[in-house]
């Protein structure tokens, strides 16, 4: 795909590093496995860049990326992404793997978020990440309250059918 383009290499680079690296920051817990996943994600995407399929966007593909090797990190025994992972080997079976299966669903909601177009991802963040109300977030974002219960509605109905496809995958 971009393999020899480096200036397309440079706009992609440019364009998914803020939300990209603080998705993985966010899974992670951890500036310097989010710079080294950062990295990783590019590298695998660039090297799968003729697998990649033209008609799809390229922003949910790559975020996949992202998300997939953070979960394998995770999933690793000896390198545990989270704290509360790393924590969690002191704890029994049970706990443990309760701990895991809530690190699992949050990188599939941020798998899923970062699927959402820019506008409906703000919203669904506004409303349930800083706890702002519909009225709040319609000054924001500048928009009628209606069409924030709108974009909600519709953002929640993707998440919603994203995580049931990842649930059965």
């Amino acid at each position: 795909m971009f393999r020899g383009d480096e200036p397309a290499t440079r706009v992609l680079l440019e364009r998914y590093r803020r939300p990209l690296w603080g998705t993985l920051l966010r899974l992670t817990r951890n500036r310097a496995d989010a710079d080294e996943l950062f990295q990783e994600t590019f590298v695998r995407a660039l090297g799968a860049g003729a697998r990649f399929d033209a008609s799809r966007r390229f922003k949910p593909w790559i975020f996949t990326i992202a998300v997939n090797l953070a979960r394998d990190r995770a999933k690793r025994a000896q390198h545990p992404a989270t704290p509360e992972l790393r924590a969690a080997e002191d704890l029994p079976e049970n706990v443990r793997q309760h701990a895991e299966s809530l690190w699992i669903l949050r990188a599939d909601l941020e798998g899923a978020l970062a699927g959402l177009s820019d506008q409906h991802r703000q919203i669904v963040e506004w409303r349930y990440l800083e706890g702002l109300e519909e009225p709040e977030i319609a000054r924001l974002a500048g928009i009628p309250r209606g069409t924030v219960k709108s974009r909600l509605h519709h953002a929640l109905r993707k998440l919603r059918d994203a995580l049931r496809s990842e649930k059965h995958s």
